[in-house]
């Protein structure tokens, strides 16, 4: 349906594609993937058109419906939200109009023709899902969060981002043959991303989508194409599918050019030594002729991997690291947001909030920092807690003449330059990036320069507000390990489902003022409205089982711990005992009844010693 032959696009002077070519078939559900900057939005507006190209030619198929939605679409409609999500649906419009007119010449006392006319069109209607239009209508922008109170209003009295979800509904019910989405997830809650996984995982139509959501990634595509170094590698299957080919394939050229290489340093070693010798010469010439035949294989490319986030182990600090007791929490006493909230947050607990936009996770997450106070109730610190936060705001406030690395140098003069860098690369920030002034950064960019600072600190208690927007899914992926390895207690919000369902060990629903906490997390949390507790499975998560482990383990610990003491304790005792058995036997040397009674129990005595400094080795070394 589309073709992009043999494209070469270039910006300023920089190469951004070179060579690239991509065919759109039918049913091709794509995801277009690469780091940030490496063109994925660039081949988009090539395959729209909107991109000039320096070479090569694009192909699209007479009469086709194409979709495109950039990030920065929005409906621009004086419309109400429902006709503007209606009025794309131009085969659905036009059979639903030939109905009418159908229906109304049958009304007005047609003859026979007028009657033929209106069973075709309700064949027609009936075959094309048409009587259902206004139920598809009413999915869509429901999955998309507009409930039916906001179906009548006008397209202009939402903020930028619900008229992009405006926008995007639009595209989805205009049944386009190929749909061109650029990153359709921006501004969408966490419930909005799942549905629309699921919508588009279902579409009868084609479609090529640039997205950071690893879950949507995950469950919509069947065919992955790959822009890296200017080049394009295209992948048939999933996303993790595509990871495991890339993986493969890398691992396989590098052994192919590996053995390559071998083999030309023999061949020319054996010319270079024998080709001058008149003995020799014929069989030198036979294997100049061979290197001079051979097919070289390319190095692979070398791909820039970020450095692994590390984060910094958690300083000492209570079990319960913060408590809620019978919370209420907002801005106004006359309206909380939250009401009767009770919590505890111990060590090693990973805590998802989940809920609509507006439902108060933010109000919780500023209130769990003590930057909100509480309307009601009671907010308890445990001992030594250190909090660290990380928010979308705090790259606003952060100074533009230094650089990222300055700044965070004299913020944090106690970590080296060396691993300050090394949190900036693995957050995208490498190179001379980490040395730009950081008012000349994107606002992407200054919030990666935020989110290292707290990944730099020591805490023990940490909060993130969308920590993974505008990173992309490698440096996600970063993130989620780090954070999944830290054994601190953390709270996050997020969009990122992926990440959740990865890092998660307790999820808090937020609804209606109320916050629900429960260990793991279910496919049902990211509904809209989640069902009853005994309506969900309760088959523990991957999160919920490894938080219960550790929680083992540290009753364990403690355990241990415990006994250690008691150990310590004992030891002098029982030693006291056998020097007193001792000085007992000296006394008795000449009374053989007491001197043999005496001697068993200094016997059972120095037993008892013994097996406790044993049991002392074992659990040091267990510790």
């Amino acid at each position: 349906m589309i073709r992009l032959e043999g494209a070469t696009v270039s910006m300023g002077g920089r190469d951004i594609l070179l060579d690239a070519s991509l065919h759109v078939k039918p049913n091709d559900h794509t995801g277009l993937v690469g780091r940030n900057g490496s063109g994925k939005t660039t081949l988009l507006r090539a395959l729209v058109g909107e991109a000039l190209l320096d070479e090569g030619a694009l192909h699209k198929r007479n009469g086709l419906r194409l979709g495109w939605l950039p990030q920065t679409a929005v409906s621009g409609s004086t419309q109400t939200v429902w006709e503007e999500a209606k009025s794309r649906m131009d085969r659905l419009n036009g059979l639903r109009a030939e109905f009418e007119a159908a229906q109304h010449a049958v009304e007005i006392g047609g003859d026979a023709q007028a009657t033929e006319r209106l069973d075709r069109a309700t064949e027609a209607m009936r075959q094309a899902g048409g009587f259902a239009q206004d139920e598809r209508i009413g999915e869509v922008l429901n999955g998309l969060g507009f409930g039916p109170e906001a179906w009548e209003r006008s397209c202009e009295t939402f903020s930028g981002g619900w008229q992009m979800r405006i926008a995007l509904a639009r595209l989805l019910l205009s049944e386009p043959d190929v749909a061109l989405l650029d990153e359709p997830t921006n501004h969408l809650d966490l419930e909005a991303r799942s549905w629309l996984a699921g919508f588009l995982a279902n579409a009868p139509w084609a479609f090529v989508l640039v997205s950071h959501d690893r879950y949507l990634l995950e469950r919509c595509l069947n065919r992955v194409v790959e822009i890296r170094h200017k080049r394009i590698r295209e992948y048939t299957g999933s996303f993790s599918s595509f990871l495991k080919q890339r993986h493969l394939a890398e691992d396989q050229q590098s052994a192919a050019y590996d053995r390559q290489q071998r083999e030309i340093a023999k061949l020319e070693r054996f010319v270079e030594r024998f080709g001058a010798k008149a003995t020799k010469a014929s069989q030198a010439r036979s294997r100049q002729n061979k290197l001079d035949r051979m097919e070289r294989i390319d190095a692979p490319e070398a791909e820039q991997r970020a450095p692994r986030i590390r984060l910094p182990e958690p300083p000492a600090g209570a079990q319960q690291a913060m408590t809620l007791i019978d919370a209420d929490l907002g801005f106004d006493q006359e309206t909380p947001v939250l009401q009767g909230v009770n919590l505890v947050l111990e060590r090693g607990m990973r805590l998802s909030l989940i809920g609509p936009n507006g439902c108060g996770k933010s109000t919780l997450l500023q209130s769990l920092a003590g930057r909100l106070p509480l309307l009601a109730g009671r907010r308890q610190a445990g001992d030594r807690v250190r909090i660290g936060v990380f928010s979308q705001d705090l790259a606003a406030t952060l100074p533009p003449d230094p650089s990222a690395l300055d700044h965070l140098s004299e913020a944090l003069p106690m970590i080296p330059p060396e691993r300050i860098r090394a949190v900036l690369g693995g957050l995208g920030l490498s190179g001379d990036g980490a040395l730009k002034p950081i008012g000349v950064l994107s606002g992407g960019e200054r919030a990666r320069v935020a989110l290292a600072a707290l990944v730099l600190r020591p805490c023990n208690l940490m909060l993130l507000d969308e920590p993974t927007n505008h990173l992309d899914v490698e440096t996600t992926e970063m993130l989620a390990d780090a954070l999944i390895e830290w054994p601190g207690t953390l709270v996050l919000v997020t969009h990122d489902r992926w990440l959740v369902e990865r890092a998660a060990t307790h999820v808090a629903r937020l609804s209606h003022g109320v916050v629900d906490l429960r260990e793991g997390v279910r496919p049902t949390d990211f509904d809209r409205e989640a069902p009853p507790e005994s309506d969900v499975a309760s088959e523990p998560t991957a999160g919920a089982s490894a938080y219960a482990e550790q929680k083992k383990r540290q009753r364990e610990a403690d355990r241990r711990k415990k006994r250690i003491a008691e150990i310590e304790q004992a030891l002098p005792e029982a030693e006291a005992r056998i020097a007193a058995l001792d000085e007992a036997l000296i006394e008795a040397a000449t009374d053989h009844v007491r001197a043999t009674e005496l001697g068993i129990e200094r016997q059972a005595a120095a037993d008892e010693v013994e097996a406790l400094y044993a049991e002392w080795e074992t659990l040091e070394a267990d510790a």
